[in-house]
């Protein structure tokens, strides 16, 4: 590779690595912040600051900063109120965060799967979080509908399923691929890729055609729109059917 390219790698890593601890130095001043006051506004701040992490990572080389922002994005993004334990929740991402900044942010040889399942799970109303990472089953929904995957995550929580949300169908085969969860529910239309072009692309891949797949739609399971997926593909219809379409894909899967 030409070294002038290496170089300005290098360069856009390092501008990254002062630019990543500006931010996360301003996010522990917010949660500072939050302990001693109640005020609506922190939470506001911190968000922006996460969002802010999460797209100045996009243009480098630093896979595990980029998937524990991801986690906390995700996080933040459904969290209400900094309660007591969402601040050590959001204190726990900032510490390995801080971790892979004095590190090797290119990952290294670690394991991203085992590494992101170790995060803090998302805080559901009367679910024990301990009891999501205990169980140790990770899905993937892939689901530009915030209200739709609010809905699929809370049904696959009372499951004691953790979760990770993506809207975008090309960061969902990158997710799939670091982070190999135990199931991915894709809807059938996201954006310039939809449901039945992601399963088809995770089955044709070594990495993932493994990994359990299932498409959210609203059509009949016989609609021409489907007719490309996978034979391994199993179909969730929204709607009435949902619950029981849901029970049985994972009772096909195997996932307890």
């Amino acid at each position: 590779m030409n070294k002038n390219v290496i170089d300005l790698d290098d360069q856009m890593l390092a501008d990254f690595r002062d630019e990543a601890n500006d931010i996360v130095n301003s996010i522990g001043v917010h949660l500072q912040n939050a302990r001693s006051k109640s005020d609506p506004a922190i939470l506001t701040s911190i968000q922006r600051e996460i969002f802010n992490l999460r797209y100045k990572g996009k243009s480098v080389n630093a896979p595990l900063v980029n998937l524990t922002s991801h986690r906390l994005a995700d996080y933040v993004t459904t969290c209400r109120e900094l309660t007591e334990d969402a601040i050590a929740d959001i204190q726990a991402f900032i510490d390995k965060i801080e971790g892979l900044l004095d590190g090797d942010m290119s990952g290294g040889g670690a394991d991203s799967a085992e590494f992101v399942r170790e995060l803090p799970s998302k805080r559901a109303p009367d679910i024990d979080p301990n009891w999501l990472k205990k169980t140790n089953v990770e899905a993937l929904l892939v689901i530009p509908q915030r209200s739709m995957s609010a809905i699929v995550e809370r049904e696959l929580a009372a499951c004691g399923y953790r979760c990770s949300v993506t809207q975008s169908s090309f960061e969902a085969i990158e997710l799939a691929v670091r982070t190999r969860p135990d199931f991915i529910i894709v809807a059938k239309t996201i954006d310039e890729l939809g449901g039945v072009d992601v399963a088809s692309a995770l089955q044709a891949m070594p990495k993932t055609r493994s990994i359990p797949t299932a498409v959210l739609t609203s059509d009949a399971p016989n609609h021409p729109s489907l007719q490309d997926l996978p034979c391994r593909t199993a179909i969730i219809r929204k709607g009435p059917a949902f619950g029981e379409d849901l029970a049985e894909a994972l009772a096909r899967f195997n996932i307890t």
